[in-house]
């Protein structure tokens, strides 16, 4: 793959920090559905998704009003980040993260990859963007892995076709949310805009986790400290400092080369899953993975022009 090229100065002219800013958003992409799995199996999967935006509200809003007197927003500003968050946060992040507490994570970070594939299909059938060969291609590979990574999972006892939907539509909100970002009024201060999203997405997920009954039976003192260090992972090394790496990585360096998590993750998912929570690593799975982050793989943009150029534009700005 041919990576875009927009070097800046700064670290970014540093190869060696370039790597490790890399090597991290493939890292923290894949152990976010360890994460998932061993927080969603003691909570439930909605309320880890509230704490960890809620906490993550928590550290972000301080920073962000001190920042809003240099840079305000406007109210369609802020209204605008506030449906990107409900879109990519609750509709995409936290139904991943159900989906993931009834797949293997390995699995599960295999689904959450096909971004890619969705934003394709959707730019093809809302805006008339034709589909390139490779384009093509890349569709009818992934979605092949996909099926055949769900119908031999579908044997294993971990493995429930509700957890593949729930993935699957959370993959499609995030495409769906991409193509939405770059039409609508954001505002211009990166912080701010993640601040607005975290909030109103804390705020819908904590009505819906409040009026659903499962904040009254969530008892958070029961919950076992490898719960805790996962929801603290999600908080901390995945929405805060994930961010910040992404969004330096998209401004300075590449957003080709920031996006290659889609592929690279899902590897890690399953090795981390294999070695961590003893989840089978089959020969099978690892072909049908293969061979969904193959398609995944081609739709990867090399050229400015084209549906995943708003990907990378839209990550640039809230990917948390």
């Amino acid at each position: 793959m041919t990576a875009t090229s927009t070097m800046h100065t700064g670290w970014s002219r540093n190869r060696a920090w370039v790597t490790l800013a890399v090597g991290y958003q493939w890292f923290y992409n894949g152990a976010n559905f360890l994460a998932f799995k061993v927080a969603g199996n003691a909570l439930h999967p909605l309320m880890v998704a509230t704490l960890r935006f809620s906490l993550a509200a928590l550290v972000v809003l301080p920073f962000a009003l001190a920042r809003w007197r240099r840079s305000p927003a406007s109210v369609s500003e802020l209204a605008g980040a506030a449906l990107i968050g409900v879109t990519m946060l609750v509709a995409s992040q936290a139904l991943t993260i159900w989906g993931t507490h009834f797949l293997p994570a390995g699995v599960a970070a295999v689904f959450g990859s096909s971004a890619p594939l969705f934003l394709a299909l959707f730019s093809w059938a809302l805006l008339r963007q034709p589909l390139t060969g490779r384009q093509l291609a890349g569709v009818g590979v992934g979605f092949a892995g996909l099926a055949l990574m769900g119908g031999t999972s579908a044997a294993s006892g971990t493995f429930r076709p509700v957890g593949a939907l729930l993935a699957l539509m959370g993959t499609a909100s995030w495409a769906a949310g991409s193509l939405l970002a770059p039409r609508i009024s954001l505002p211009r201060d990166p912080l701010i805009n993640l601040a607005t999203q975290l909030t109103a997405a804390s705020a819908v997920l904590g009505l819906i986790v409040a009026v659903s009954g499962i904040a009254a039976t969530t008892h958070l003192a029961a919950v076992p400290p490898p719960a805790w260090a996962a929801l603290a992972f999600l908080v901390v090394a995945s929405t805060l400092i994930g961010y910040a790496v992404f969004l330096t990585l998209n401004a300075q360096v590449s957003t080709t080369l920031a996006n290659t998590f889609n592929y690279a993750a899902p590897v890690i998912a399953l090795l981390l899953s294999a070695l961590l929570l003893h989840e089978p690593l089959t020969l099978v799975k690892v072909v049908s993975g293969s061979i969904a982050l193959a398609g995944v793989a081609l739709m990867i943009d090399r050229k400015p022009p084209g549906p995943l150029s708003q990907t990378a534009e839209f990550n640039r700005r809230i990917r948390p």
